[in-house]
């Protein structure tokens, strides 16, 4: 999986055992289509995805849902490109975001 990170920000908020919530929002590019890939590495890297309810942290998913009443997995597919099979050509699908995910984006001031 490749990875950067886009913007930072710090809440002064606790969350569980810490003394201020700490989020970054990120772009991801898996290199492989292994269930949960993701999810996985972002895990092992100790920057789990927020929403995971199998991989995360859950003191930040219960943050989100009192303060943001999110309830969700908060990993979305931007852009998909594959070749077609039979024909080759490259095939490109850009994907709006999603309303709740660009409000919370807004209220964490990471756009």
């Amino acid at each position: 999986t490749r990875y950067s990170c886009l913007k930072r920000v710090e809440l002064a908020l606790p969350v569980g055992r810490y003394p201020t919530a700490r989020f970054s929002l990120l772009k991801l590019i898996p290199l492989t289509g292994r269930k949960h890939q993701l999810r996985r590495h972002m895990a092992h890297l100790r920057h789990p995805i927020l929403g995971d309810t199998c991989h995360g942290d859950s003191a930040q998913n219960r943050f989100l849902r009192q303060h943001f009443g999110v309830q969700r997995l908060l990993l979305r597919a931007t852009k998909l490109e594959f070749n077609l099979p039979h024909s080759g050509t490259r095939l490109q699908l850009q994907a709006p975001q999603a309303c709740e995910f660009s409000q919370l984006v807004e209220a964490l001031n990471l756009s």
